[in-house]
């Protein structure tokens, strides 16, 4: 009889360990994310030339520094992909690693990269890209994808960038699938169109959700207009997406008074003008985040201009952040 119970409970036990052990075998669940791996204007915080108190702050070490605007994707089948290629790309790859480790990421810095998109070419969104040239990283030709309009391929190419890249040109409507798991969908925005090329907002689309990268345009009526839309809200609703990652490049256009003669005329809706017409969340609007944010806007670090935004059902976009998409 006690022999029996020693043999029936050495037997569950063997069962309890194969079934952990089972468990412990069982391959990782699929998982596509999308980090959002700098959150400033162009010129990030610091900006060059810059004394005004933002920017000291960060050379003294009293805040962190604010890499230019750009998203990391990977995918169901774990490959990465980049939207916008800043100069600060090498912290942009290690912030991208440590913000995933909560999801199983284990590489020190992100890396290799399949395919790179570009809104536009501006400065900040593509002055990283030499990077993956000989000179830096040494990508062999061809081997990544690189998804943008015919102006920014035709201006890369002129200046001998294209190397490492199979070129994707795009146009207003095209859908690309990138990876597993995650669908690129472009709409044209305009934006000082005259001094450089063609700019798209990009829905990042995945199986359980949808974020609009729309982080440069100049006016909400050129753009809405552009989209036959009569208000932000209906623009959105109509993409149905999930988060809009949006220009909040100045809180006001005052900000920079003094320091141009055209201030008026910056092609950038402000985070005020935004609020007014965005007025405050309600059920079912989409979670709206502003980035982009130039080294002036008192939101980086002005705790009663935040909390404005905040307190409408908004947010002010934080390096690191992580969707599961």
């Amino acid at each position: 009889h006690n022999k029996s119970n020693t043999s029936n409970t050495l037997c569950t036990i063997l069962i309890s360990i194969s079934t952990f052990n089972d468990k412990e075998a069982a391959p990782p669940k699929k998982m596509t994310s999308v980090t959002l791996l700098g959150t400033a204007q162009d010129g990030g915080v610091p900006q060059a030339g810059c004394a005004c108190p933002r920017c000291i702050d960060v050379h003294t070490g009293k805040a962190s520094e604010l890499y230019p605007v750009s998203l990391g994707i990977k995918d169901a089948n774990g490959k990465y992909h980049l939207i916008e290629a800043s100069r600060t790309l090498p912290k942009q790859l290690r912030l991208w690693a440590e913000s995933t480790r909560h999801l199983g990421e284990s590489l020190p810095i992100i890396s290799p990269i399949s395919s790179l998109t570009l809104t536009h070419s501006h400065l900040g969104h593509i002055d990283g890209i030499g990077q993956f040239g000989r000179e830096v990283i040494g990508y062999p030709k061809g081997s990544i994808s690189l998804i943008s309009g015919q102006r920014v391929i035709d201006d890369l190419g002129e200046k001998s960038y294209l190397d490492p890249f199979t070129p994707e040109i795009i146009s207003n409507g095209s859908k690309v699938e990138v990876g597993e798991g995650v669908t690129l969908e472009f709409l044209r925005v305009p934006h000082r169109e005259q001094e450089c090329s063609e700019t798209f907002g990009i829905v990042v689309r995945g199986k359980d959700k949808s974020i609009l990268f729309l982080p440069d345009h100049d006016t909400y009526t050129e753009t809405l207009g552009f989209h036959n839309m009569n208000t932000i809200k209906e623009w959105f609703r109509n993409i149905s997406v999930d988060v809009v990652l949006l220009d909040g490049t100045f809180f006001s256009k005052e900000e920079v008074a003094g320091r141009r003669d055209d201030y008026t005329g910056i092609p950038h809706p402000s985070i005020g003008e935004s609020l007014k017409l965005l007025g405050r969340r309600n059920d079912g609007d989409p979670e709206i985040i502003f980035v982009h944010l130039n080294h002036t806007n008192p939101v980086i670090n002005d705790d009663a201009k935040r909390r404005a935004v905040e307190e409408s059902g908004w947010g002010i976009g934080k390096q690191g952040q992580v969707w599961i998409i």
